[in-house]
């Protein structure tokens, strides 16, 4: 919920899921037909991996920012204002606060798993280590992409997460 900007909030449910789903599936099923040079693995890996992922994340929105008594328009609205550490006043004031908590307890619950991402970085730069020395070239560029990803998530995410908190916090205080 964190990494989601505010216009994926527009559509409902069912939208969200399929924009994240085709978003990330359009990704990880890139890195699968470069890395094993069949595009009947990048097809697959984007519908399956591409399914359930914007599914998943749907319902964990949902379950963090149940919004779905706002149109649209003021779903946008909100998340852009809070994302920002703009105030909202009016009728979507509890809205705006009910978002900015959401958004603080998803951010809580991931750092439990923030301690992973270290050893994930390890085996991904070993892996992209091995798939230069020895792989295709398709295993070496999606090792480094891979490997740059997550290079993204240790080093500039954090700093970016905090401000992102902050904002919301101080659009949740008015």
């Amino acid at each position: 919920m964190v990494t989601i900007p505010a216009a994926v909030w527009r559509g409902g449910a069912v939208r969200r899921a399929v924009t994240i789903g085709a978003a990330f599936g359009l990704c990880v099923g890139a890195l699968a037909w470069l890395d094993s040079g069949a595009v009947a693995a990048g097809a697959v890996v984007f519908t399956v991996v591409g399914g359930f992922y914007g599914v998943w994340m749907s319902r964990r929105m949902a379950r963090y920012w149940p919004s779905d008594q706002l149109s649209g328009a003021d779903r946008v609205a909100v998340v852009r204002a809070v994302r920002r550490g703009e105030p909202v006043a009016g009728r979507l004031s509890d809205a705006a606060a009910a978002y900015a908590a959401g958004l603080t307890a998803a951010a809580e619950e991931g750092r439990r798993w923030r301690w992973l991402l270290g050893v994930v970085l390890v085996v991904a730069a070993v892996t992209a280590l091995w798939d230069a020395a020895l792989g295709s070239w398709g295993n070496a560029v999606a090792s480094a992409v891979y490997l740059a990803a997550l290079l993204v998530e240790v080093f500039w995410w954090p700093g970016r997460r905090a401000r992102l908190l902050s904002n919301a916090q101080r659009a949740a205080a008015g």
